[in-house]
């Protein structure tokens, strides 16, 4: 039997996203974050609401930063062999490296996301916006 690891589901927007448990430091109210250090529209998409977030650490300086989601949906086991690389070509495509790779839940693929990658690349987007 292939060995196990908890992911983290949530929903932004209309999508479903998985995520190791780990890059989670903590789930809560934005309510009291200040604006700087929210991440709102990512390359996850946008939230329908602004209520609750994942706090994620930062790099650096940016110390921790709170994506805004919608909703969790729980912690899941999954074995290794329900986990899968992101496909080259699908890669190339993306312009973001946020997304690690998929987990296969009742057979369906869902996004794997490094939420540090999506705090950091949000943040880099911030500070150097594209012209």
């Amino acid at each position: 039997m292939s060995p196990t690891r908890d992911i983290l589901l949530f929903q932004v927007g209309v999508r479903i996203f998985a995520t190791a448990v780990q890059d989670a430091l903590r789930i809560g109210s934005v309510k009291d974050v200040p604006a700087d250090s929210l991440v709102v529209d990512s390359a996850l998409g946008r939230p329908f609401s602004r209520e609750r977030g994942i706090v994620v650490a930062g790099s650096g300086e940016d110390g921790e930063r709170t994506l805004v989601i919608d909703q969790i949906l729980g912690v899941q086991k999954v074995s290794d062999d329900e986990l899968r690389p992101l496909p080259a070509f699908a890669a190339a495509c993306l312009t973001s490296g946020a997304v690690a790779g998929f987990v296969l839940l009742d057979e369906s693929p869902m996004p794997l996301v490094d939420l540090p990658t999506v705090v950091r690349e949000r943040s880099s987007a911030r500070t150097h916006p594209r012209k």
